[in-house]
């Protein structure tokens, strides 16, 4: 099992912070940043390869990741037009028939992630009663239908019935899908890929994974809510571990 991370985004709403780093390297605690995060919550879940597509200011997660073992750094020089090109740039590197997608902004344990694992793809971890989140009108949202499946998904669904955590099980199928996307929009995200597949009557599952912590790192206030409440929790979920303490042990978990 492969994990793949995007963290090609420029990420306009920290401009703040991003005008200097690419929004994968800004800081959930001291010395550890968002990919530091997602890598750590994969391999703790047991994916110890991934391949990590980046963008903007690429060079400096080249330097922030020094040759780390079992990451593969892969480049999509168009990052602007959304994640869903950042998912076909890994295309060529995955090897796997199967995979586990996680977005950079996005903050999860590895409880999550192994949810994800378990179900197989094709499917999204959703949350149908957060406990964290900060802006549910900024989320995305997930209608699920008969047999737990997936019948539609985007931020501006009027009815849903969960929340899209970020973290996908996937297969060779998500990059067809993007493919066909990217032939006739010039934007593609995620949730374009999982429409698509959606409308070719491809099953989707909604993989239940109400409560687990996880959030959304969006704006400045997004930022300190992730730091003070919900980080708290991921590192509880670790092993009632709190603290800069825990988050040096787990920047070096194997």
């Amino acid at each position: 099992m492969l994990g793949v991370i995007l963290a090609a985004g420029r990420g306009r709403r920290l401009a703040e912070i991003t005008d200097h780093i690419p929004k994968a390297l800004v800081e959930i605690a001291s010395g550890i940043s968002l990919l530091d995060l997602a890598l750590n919550s994969l391999r703790l879940a047991g994916i110890r390869d991934v391949v990590v597509v980046v963008g903007y200011k690429d060079y400096m997660i080249e330097e922030a990741l020094n040759g780390a073992e079992g990451v593969m750094l892969v480049k999509n020089p168009e990052y602007w037009r959304e994640n869903g090109l950042s998912l076909l740039a890994a295309r060529e590197f995955v090897d796997s028939e199967e995979f586990v997608l996680l977005m950079s902004d996005h903050i999860v344990g590895p409880e999550l992630i192994r949810r994800a694992i378990r179900a197989g793809p094709l499917g999204l971890c959703v949350d149908r009663q957060p406990k964290f989140m900060l802006d549910p009108g900024e989320a995305t949202k997930v209608k699920i239908g008969p047999g737990g499946h997936i019948v539609d998904i985007g931020k501006n669904l009027t009815s849903w019935d969960a929340f899209d955590t970020g973290v996908f099980a996937c297969n060779e199928l998500m990059f067809w899908a993007a493919a066909e996307v990217a032939k006739r929009s010039f934007s593609i995200t995620i949730s374009d890929c999982v429409r698509f597949l959606i409308s070719r009557g491809i099953a989707f599952k909604a993989i239940d994974a109400t409560g687990l912590p996880w959030a959304d790192v969006d704006t400045p206030r997004c930022l300190r809510h992730a730091r003070e409440v919900v980080l708290p929790e991921i590192l509880r979920e670790l092993g009632g571990l709190e603290g800069a303490g825990a988050c040096a042990l787990l920047a070096h978990a194997p």
